[in-house]
This record gives C-alpha cells, structure tokens and sequence, in this order.
C-alpha cells in the first residue's frame, strides 16, 4: 500500500512492529495463577513498600529502560532502538511517545513513571529540547541518556548506548554523566564491542565512584558477554530456589527475585538485521507522520495496552504507592498476554493528583491501542476514568470496576439458573460501595437486575442518607433500594436472594445468612480472605458460594474478562467498550457452562478455560460493531478464531480484516 500523501510504501515493512512482550513463567494452572497475581504479588509488593531499593529485586526496573520521542512519527525508529537495546545488551526497553508542549511537562512526565523503570532514553527528541527537559528534572534518581549526537543513529551508536545502559543499569547508576558517555563512545566500534563498552562504563563509573552496587567491571562484561552467546540474561545475586519452601508467602518472594519480575520485552527481529530495522524503522516514520492512523499496523501500537496506576488502591494492600505497586502490574501485564496475546506493558505513575495523572496518561497515550486503569482509590478513579474517556480516541477501561461487573454479572446469570429464577426476580445486597461495587451496581441495572440494596461502613444507602455519602452513592441511592431500608448489613440482608460482598474479611456471619431468603447465593469476593468462607456459608444454608479465591469452587475471578475483552476491542480499533460490550461478555461466560452441568459448585468456568477468552472476544467485537464503537467491520467469529489459535499455538495471526 502506497501513502498518497509521501509516496512511502510498506512493502516489506514488517507488520505489528518490531516488539512485544513474554511472560518469565507459564501461567499453566491456578498455582502458577497465584503466585504471580494473587495472593502471591503482595509478598513483593509489601516488600517493596517497606523498601523501595528492592524493586530492582522484585521486579523488571533494574533491566528496563523507557525508550522516549514526542511524536508518534518517531514511534518506528523508538521500537527499532528498543530492540537494539534488547538483542545487543538483554535489556528490556519499552518505546513510549510522550506527546506534550513544553520541556517542563516532558520532564514531569518522564519523573512520574521512573518507578517503572530503572533508566529513560530522550531518542526522538532534538537536542535542545531534550538538555531542557534533563535540566527540568529534579535530580533524577536514575540515568535520562540524551539523544545522540547529531541525531545519528546506526549500528556503531546503538552499540554505544545498548553498553553504556547495560553498565548503568547493573552498577544502578544515578546519571550517565558526560564521562560515562565518552567512555562508550571511545570504546564502540560495532555492534560486536558492546560488551566492551559495557566494562569501559564500568571501569569509568568506578574511577568516579558512582557505583551503587558492586559488580565489577569485568562481572559485567563477562555477563554481557554470556547474554549474547547464549541469549540468557543470568542474575547477579540468583536468588533462592522458590519450588523449594512449602511456605506460599516465601515461594512468591523467591519466584518475583528469581525472575527478576515475570514480564519481558520481546523482539520480533533478529540480532543480524540490525541495519534494517533502521532503513524501515525510517521509511515507515515518514508514512504515520502524515497518517498517524498507520501507526497501529507499522508499529506494536495496534496489539499494545498501558496497564496504568498511582498504587493508591494496591489489591488488599491499599495506599502503598506507585513504585510498591509495579508487581502486581507486571503481573497483570502477563494475565493480559497469556489469555489474550495482547502486549501489555506497566505504567506506574508518582503522582496523587488526579489531574496530573490523567495528563501524564494522556501524553503516553499516542503509544497504545487501549489504557486498563488498574488499583486506583475511589473516588478518584471515577475522575480520572471519565477525564480519560473525554481526551482520548482509545478505548479505556478501569479493570477493578468494570471487569469485577463482568464477572459479577457472568456468575450471577448462572446463579440465577441455579435458582430457577431470572434476573429480574432476584434480591440483592451489596456490601461495599467502593469504585468495584457501584460499577458492578451499575452495570446489574443495565442487565436487568430491579431489586438492590447498596451497603457501606455505615450501612444500607438510601436516598436522602446524609452520613459518608459522595456524589456516586447518592447516584445509586436514587435508582436502588426502592423500598428505602435502613440499618446494619445484617438488616439489609434479612430475606434477600443474593449476597454479593466487595467488601472485608469477616463482613458476613452465618447468623445473617440464616435470615435470608430460602437458599441464598453468596458472592464473598473480599481477598484473600473472603466476606465468609465457604463452609461456613454453606453450613448456613447457602445454595451456591463464590469467592475470588482460586482454593475453592467458583472463582470469580477478573482474568475470566479483561484479556477478552482487550482482544476483542483491539481487533476492531475500538472507541470505547461501553454497557452493551460488557453485557455480552458477560452472557458470553454465562453461556460457557451447559445446563448439564450448572451445579452449585460449578456455576462460572475456571479462570484457566482456555474457551472463555475467544467466547469473550468474539462476543466484544460483535457487540463493538452493532453498537458503533468498532472503527474496524472485523468478522467477530474471525476474532473469535484468532485468539483461540494464540491461546492453543501461541502464534497471534492477523486476520483478514481484524487487526489488519
């Protein structure tokens, strides 16, 4: 196809970009599921809290580096050096376009995802642009390179830089001052003397006593050196063998060490195609400078998801910070690849302004096909979900809201089935109106759902409750509990159908399920531990327990949803994925389980179905495109197919149109 407007052609250009991303383990089965995720993410997570240094640990900061130009033209030569930085010197580098007006704010966006990563290189910019935005920055903690001189950029420069990251990656070097730099540049010569640059570096960085371990030089060449014979990256400091402690919480610490985090960026390309990627990397610039539409099949942008947060809202572990919460994004990022091949990459984000956020979100964003908001307070992520929504022409989705009321709705469909009743007929009480509670709310309305009662910490919410209100509950408190209950959970709950708790450990009792309604269903998704556990429930006289844990029958489980969902709203370039999307999600996993084989402790497929995540995208493309969100016609049984070969053969196609 030729671009009218330049001439360019992109015969030849390699289609989907130049990279992805790998998981570090297989997510083979609900253990490996858990000490990934949950529960076994918070183990680093609290770690990292109580000392941020051991993200270089627990996570991919110490090897990954932010590969950074202003425009989305420059987005082609950015994946073209990220790879170069990959296959010459093992890092994992991550091309972003920051798309701002001034120095200042390049610079406060750069500052605000440091957590992420362990360096940034300033490549696309021009030199004086980038001087500024480094002057700008509040003495960065870690190294912001400079673009190269002149703006040249081929094998001998990619060698200089690939070693001069390598070495101040591994020594976690607070700059790359001008010393540093001249040390690389005198010591490259071609790609093959990367590893000599890497030890010039750190013989350099020793000399100046920066340092901040110590590895020496000659443990960094050597290392260097092993990575490019034998493409593994060993640590410096292996950590303890994680199959070898019974204790989960200590196995989790071990694996995250162990792996260094479990995602990795993945190059498409090969080490001795270095000059080429550059010549395309060139030729497909030109063409999305004048179509910026192009970006999404010249370059990764079309398959990649921002999985965004400010860690205010960590799983159980509530306000911990964005830098404590990077395992559990990484985590998240794998779920996103495994069960949906969708190349998910973590952005978190040191800001607790709301505004601030959703600009730095916004000026990241020309690097994505879709943004998932994840572990993020109420009310503050209705805010930034909606600021968000207005800005930007991708898809947004806040996983925590709208993909615990997929689930929500998905088990709640099948529970009814299990009662004999539709949805309807049902009785239901919430208990916690937090940002998953009221989207789960909102979304049961729009199914059907007529009869609700919405509980906080200060008990059944209705119109004209004056006491811990905010303007999304009493939102809520005009469309649900239509008969006006007041008091306790406990009264809110006397004689009701459905329990659903969103909540806290313990909320429930067994005496409350025994004033219920004849054979309650009981949804304690509170984690890890449940609102009730099971037996307990059970021994009450529940019908049909479900939890969000993977030890017991019935995990409503988010994973079940958002890999889908995200495959399905790519493929057809969607706007937004709005109510109807959802809704046919959630019939989608619904319909997975037969009538023959609903039962009370089988009513949702497990989250390691490998049928839910086709089911689901085919079903998001099909309502995508009914509903006018889809810029894509995509045939959804050809999405449907495309994701279940990836799930079964790992090789994601394009199809005809989808993706195309």
């Amino acid at each position: 196809m030729a671009d009218d407007a330049t001439g360019e052609t992109d015969a030849g250009l390699r289609p989907g970009g130049l990279i992805g991303v790998r998981p570090t383990i297989p997510v083979s089965d609900n253990a490996a599921l858990s000490i990934i995720y949950t529960p076994g993410v918070a183990e680093p997570c609290t770690e990292i809290a109580r000392d941020p240094a051991l993200s270089y640990r627990y996570t991919w900061r110490g090897n990954a580096v932010a590969v950074i130009g202003p425009e989305v033209g420059d987005l082609p030569m950015l994946e073209a050096a990220a790879c170069a930085l990959n296959v010459l010197a093992g890092i994992d580098a991550v091309p972003l376009v920051v798309e701002t007006g001034t120095p200042g704010e390049t610079a406060n966006a750069v500052r605000a995802i440091m957590p992420t990563f362990g360096a940034a290189w300033l490549l696309g910019f021009e030199s004086t642009h980038a001087e500024a935005v480094l002057a700008a920055l509040p003495e960065p903690d870690v190294p912001v390179v400079l673009p190269p001189p002149g703006g040249t950029l081929g094998a001998t420069e990619l060698a200089a830089y690939a070693g001069l990251m390598r070495a101040g990656l591994d020594l976690r070097l607070p700059a790359l001052d001008g010393e540093l730099v001249g040390a690389a540049a005198e010591a490259a010569d071609g790609p093959a003397r990367v590893a000599s640059v890497a030890r010039a570096v750190a013989e350099k960085a020793a000399e100046l006593k920066l340092a901040r371990t110590d590895v020496t030089p000659e443990a960094v060449e050597a290392r260097l050196n092993e990575y490019l014979e034998t493409g593994r990256l060993e640590l410096f400091e292996p950590a303890d063998d994680w199959l070898a402690t019974e204790q989960s919480e200590e196995a989790a610490r071990r694996l995250h060490a162990s792996l260094q985090g479990t995602l990795r960026m993945q190059p498409k390309v090969v080490r001795s195609d270095l000059g080429r990627w550059l010549a395309d990397a060139a030729r497909a610039g030109a063409i999305i400078q004048t179509s910026p539409e192009r970006a999404d099949t010249l370059t990764s942008r079309g398959n990649m998801v921002a999985v965004a947060t400010d860690g205010t809202a960590v799983l159980g572990l509530g306000d911990i910070g964005a830098a404590a919460a990077l395992p559990v994004m990484l985590g998240k990022a794998v779920l996103f690849k495994t069960f949906g091949g969708c190349d998910a990459v973590p952005l978190c984000i040191d800001t607790r302004d709301p505004g601030e956020f959703v600009g730095i979100v916004a000026a990241l964003a020309p690097s994505f096909g879709g943004v998932n908001l994840e572990d993020i307070s109420a009310p503050r992520c209705f805010e930034i979900e909606d600021a968000l929504k207005e800005r930007l022409d991708i898809f947004v989705f806040h996983d925590d809201q709208h993909g615990t009321a997929v689930i929500t709705l998905a088990g709640l469909i099948n529970a009814a089935r299990l009662r004999g009743q539709t949805l309807d007929e049902l009785t239901i009480t919430f208990n916690g109106a937090g940002a998953a509670g009221i989207a789960v709310t909102k979304l049961l309305l729009a199914a059907g759902v007529r009869d609700m009662i919405l509980c906080d910490r200060s008990g059944a919410i209705y119109k004209g409750r004056s006491e811990n209100m905010n303007p999304m509950k009493e939102a809520i408190a005009n469309v649900t509990n239509h008969d006006g209950v007041r008091g306790t959970l406990a009264d809110a709950v006397r004689g009701r159908d459905v329990f659903i708790g969103l909540s806290a450990a313990g909320a429930v009792t067994a005496d409350m399920i025994r004033t219920m309604g004849e054979h309650p269903v009981i949804f304690a998704m509170a984690n890890p531990v449940p609102e009730v556990m099971p037996a307990d429930a059970y021994a009450a006289g529940a019908l049909a327990v479900a939890t969000g844990r993977s030890d017991f029958p019935n995990q409503l489980n988010n994973c079940l949803g958002f890999p889908g969902i995200f495959r399905g709203a790519l493929d057809v370039r969607a706007k937004s994925i709005n109510d109807p999307m959802k809704l046919a999600a959630a019939w989608a996993i619904a319909g997975l389980v037969g009538e023959g084989q609903l039962r009370p402790d089988y009513f949702i497929p497990s989250a390691m179905d490998l049928r839910v995540p086709s089911a689901v995208a085919g079903a998001i493309a099909s309502a995508a495109i009914e509903s006018g969100e889809a810029r894509v016609d995509a045939d959804p049984a050809d999405v449907a197919m495309r994701t279940k070969r990836f799930l079964y053969e790992g090789r994601l196609e394009r199809g005809e149109r989808a993706g195309d």
